[in-house]
């Protein structure tokens, strides 16, 4: 019996393209079963997607909370597979490089293989936009920085996951932040990820892309950095504490140059904000202690979870 796999689609306003998608994905996927989520069109998107799908397997799914991260969320809760292939709506990633990356996830028996668009140069040649050629590549190095593991192309539409790691998934993201938090997730309980080289096509005519260069771009920093806080506690207030201690040491040399000058420590405000900052670092660096103490029994759980139920899947697998 073949692993059981499962193709979520998040669509909204596609009714120019989700027809060809799944229609190519069904081609190379036969038996898989196809999820469409129309993430609130105001378009024929639904309809179309009705067309297409095959009712005896399939399932149109409508989500009114408006956001990728919700519309994968919501496909993701309804159907059970061995492995997961999330690709978008748009037509953008060829069903022939998804299959190239299930082969893989089945060889090396990783969590995630992610279809890497940068790195070939495909994206920068496709992408007619000069802000989102931008946007990938400094919220690569960004998001690799902070979730301290070098990635490619974070922002990838195209993965397949495997069932022990997308039931480690608990989905915060409402919007395009989804991608961030999949790498983040993968790299806090330190899943095995896998980037292959993949083709980007460009857009079916009449479909644009729904990402906002500027206001979605700060909304994956700040997501980003709010993980990075959560995750790894010691190193941001280890930023601040450091910070803070040398705050404390600049103003603490003028406090005691003018106590050798007169002798005596006079009131000031300086000696204040020294002793001050001294504090606040103090005060950050056990809050990052204990946080890190406590999160670290907490990542070992779910790390020993994620490889508890990674075994079984393999067994599963080799069956």
């Amino acid at each position: 019996m073949p692993a059981q796999i499962c193709i979520v689609i998040p669509a909204y306003n596609e009714e120019h393209a989700i027809g060809q998608t799944v229609r190519d994905y069904r081609q190379v996927f036969p038996d898989a079963r196809i999820v469409v989520i129309d993430n609130n069109s105001s378009d024929r998107t639904s309809e179309i997607a009705t067309e297409v799908l095959d009712p005896a397997k399939d399932l149109l799914l409508f989500e009114p909370r408006q956001g990728k991260g919700a519309a994968v969320k919501a496909g993701l809760s309804r159907l059970s597979a061995d492995i997961y292939i999330m690709t978008d709506g748009d037509g953008t990633y060829p069903a022939a490089d998804a299959a190239r990356l299930v082969r893989m996830l089945l060889e090396r028996r990783c969590d995630m293989v992610v279809g890497d668009r940068l790195t070939g140069g495909i994206y920068m040649k496709q992408n007619t936009r000069a802000g989102h050629s931008f946007g990938n590549w400094f919220l690569t190095r960004y998001i690799s920085y902070l979730a301290g593991q070098k990635f490619s192309d974070v922002l990838s539409g195209l993965r397949v996951m495997s069932r022990p790691f997308v039931n480690m998934l608990d989905i915060r993201s409402s919007g395009f932040q989804l991608e961030t938090e999949l790498n983040i997730v993968a790299a806090y309980v330190r899943a095995s990820i896998v980037e292959e080289p993949i083709s980007y096509l460009q857009r079916s005519e009449g479909s644009e892309s729904k990402l906002n260069t500027i206001r979605d771009g700060f909304r994956i920093i700040w997501f980003a950095l709010l993980n990075w806080i959560a995750f790894y506690p010691l190193h941001a207030f280890g930023i601040i504490a450091l910070f803070a201690f040398f705050i404390s040491a600049l103003l603490g040399v003028a406090v005691f140059a003018v106590f050798f000058r007169l002798g005596y420590m006079p009131y000031s405000a300086t000696a204040v904000a020294a002793a001050a900052a001294g504090l606040v670092g103090l005060q950050s660096l056990f809050t990052g202690l204990n946080l890190r103490i406590t999160g670290r029994n907490m990542r070992r759980q779910d790390i020993a979870r994620l490889v508890e139920s990674r075994r079984l899947w393999n067994e599963h697998i080799d069956q």
